[in-house]
């Protein structure tokens, strides 16, 4: 075989190696359905099947959500003046010493009291979902907090179930549970 005729297999391996390297890198970084190499939580993101104890917070820029120790689920932000007060865009009006906020492995986001029972929930959990069975709560600077979801698709899109802002945002929750 002459150099000419081997070129091609040699940039066809290469080009494949090359996409099959941006294929893991894009997962890995958007945040995809694969988990083999799936890095730590970031502070500003609670996985699914993960909970907020009292005194927990996740943070992003301005914004913080936090497990209070009164039992109250909070969003803040702070302002950008410099002065650091803290201003509240929303809240799960919950109370109880020892309360804490989790996101059930059906993609619910509950406020539960210390005995399990379910004092506040985004009703984003149910068998209509089952199609999403990976969720996600993120806060995000400027004020917001939502509970996203994907397939079981290697693709790294979610969609939003649920946000402080706006509430129910998909057909998989139901305001009449």
């Amino acid at each position: 075989m002459s150099p000419r005729t081997n070129r091609p297999i040699v940039t066809r391996t290469a080009s494949a190696a090359a996409a099959a390297l941006l294929a893991v890198t894009g997962l890995l970084v958007t945040g995809g359905a694969t988990h083999a190499a799936v890095p730590a939580a970031a502070s500003d993101t609670l996985a699914n099947g993960g909970t907020l104890t009292p005194g927990a917070s996740l943070t992003s820029g301005d914004t913080q959500l936090v497990m209070q120790l009164n039992g109250d689920l909070a969003l803040y932000t702070t302002d950008a003046d410099g002065t650091q007060s803290q201003q509240l865009r929303w809240h799960s009006g919950t109370t109880g010493e020892g309360n804490k906020a989790e996101l059930r492995t059906d993609g619910n986001l509950v406020v539960t009291a210390p005995d399990g029972v379910a004092l506040w929930q985004s009703r984003t959990g149910s068998g209509d979902c089952r199609h999403m069975p990976w969720t996600k709560l993120t806060v995000r600077s400027g004020g917001d907090m939502s509970v996203l979801a994907t397939t079981d698709s290697e693709a790294p899109y979610f969609v939003r179930l649920w946000s402080a802002s706006y509430g129910l945002q998909f057909p998989c929750g139901s305001s009449a549970r």
